[in-house]
C-alpha cells in the first residue's frame, strides 16, 4: 500500500511544517488530543477533523497511532539529479544507499538514522524495496518529511556515476575476508554508504563495484547485528568524523 496516512505525532507535526517533503491535506484528532496544534494548523490552510477513537482505529487499521493521523499526497520521489542538485558546493555529501532494504520498520529507522545523522539524502531501488507508507513513516519518527528519497532503476549504474562523475567514495556494510573495521573509515570526501537486504545482505555483484567494505567488530556470540542497529553505528562515526572537519555540515 503507498502512502495515503501517516500516523503517530512526530511524523505528522514534522509534515505540517512548511517546508516539509510531504504535502498534508488533511489533519486527524482524536476527540480533543493536541488542542495546541489547531492554531498552527489553521494558520497552514490544513483542514482538521475531530474523530472517535474507534474510527481512527478503523481509518487506519491500527490502534498505533498517538491519537492523531493525516491524510497526505504519495510521495513523490526525487531523481538522482533532483538529488544532486540540493547539494551545496562547499561540503562533502554523504548518502545513505539501501540495496533491498523489505521490512518497512527497518527502512523507517534507516531514515531516521540518515536524518539524524547529518546524511544529504536516501537512495532506493524502485523494486524489491519497502515502499513508503504510513509503518514506514512512524518508524522514521518525523524523518519522512526532512531527507529526500531518491529511487533508481539500478544501484551499481548508479554509484558509478557518483564515483566517476561526482567524487564519491562508496563503502559497502559486509562481513567479507576483505572488511576493514568501520573506524578506519576517512571521512574526507563524499561518501556513499550501502546497507543490504536484511536476509541476503549486498549482492555480491553490488559489491565488487564499491570502495571499501566495512564490519563491525563484535561478540562471536551473535552472528551480525540488525541492518538498521549496523547503519545507526556506522552512519553515527561518519557523523562524528565529518563533524571534525572543517566544513558546512551540522
Amino acid at each position: 500500500m503507498a502512502l495515503e496516512y501517516i500516523y503517530g505525532y512526530h511524523p505528522v507535526v514534522a509534515a505540517i511544517n512548511p517546508q516539509s517533503l510531504i504535502k498534508v491535506w488533511k489533519v486527524f484528532l482524536v476527540q480533543d488530543k493536541y488542542r495546541e496544534l489547531k492554531p498552527e494548523l489553521s494558520k497552514s490552510k490544513i483542514d482538521y477533523e475531530i474523530i472517535s477513537l474507534e474510527a481512527m482505529n478503523n481509518l487506519l487499521k491500527t490502534s498505533k497511532h498517538q491519537n492523531i493521523a493525516a491524510y497526505v499526497k504519495n510521495y513523490d520521489y526525487f531523481t538522482l539529479d533532483e538529488l544532486l542538485s540540493l547539494q551545496p558546493e562547499n561540503k562533502f555529501v554523504r548518502y545513505l544507499i539501501l540495496d533491498r532494504i523489505s521490512d518497512p520498520h527497518n527502512f523507517g529507522s534507516m531514515l531516521r538514522i540518515a536524518a539524524g545523522n547529518g546524511f544529504d539524502g536516501v537512495i532506493v531501488l524502485n523494486r524489491n524495496q519497502s515502499e513508503i507508507n504510513g509503518a514506514v513513516a512512524k518508524a522514521a519518527a518525523g524523518a519522512l518529511s526532512i531527507i529526500p528519497i531518491c529511487q533508481v532503476n539500478n544501484i551499481t549504474t548508479t554509484i558509478t556515476k557518483l564515483k566517476n562523475e561526482h567524487n564519491f567514495w562508496i563503502l559497502a556494510a559486509a562481513k567479507t575476508d576483505k572488511a576493514i573495521d568501520y573506524l578506519d573509515v576517512q571521512c574526507d570526501s563524499n561518501l556513499g554508504l550501502i546497507i543490504g537486504n536484511e536476509g541476503e545482505g549486498i549482492s555480491p555483484k553490488l559489491l565488487t563495484h564499491t570502495d571499501f567494505v566495512v564490519q563491525i567488530p563484535m561478540s562471536n556470540k551473535i552472528e551480525s547485528f540488525n541492518a538498521s542497529v549496523a547503519c545507526g553505528i556506522i552512519a553515527n562515526h561518519i557523523y562524528i568524523q565529518t563533524l571534525k572537519l572543517n566544513t558546512n555540515i551540522s
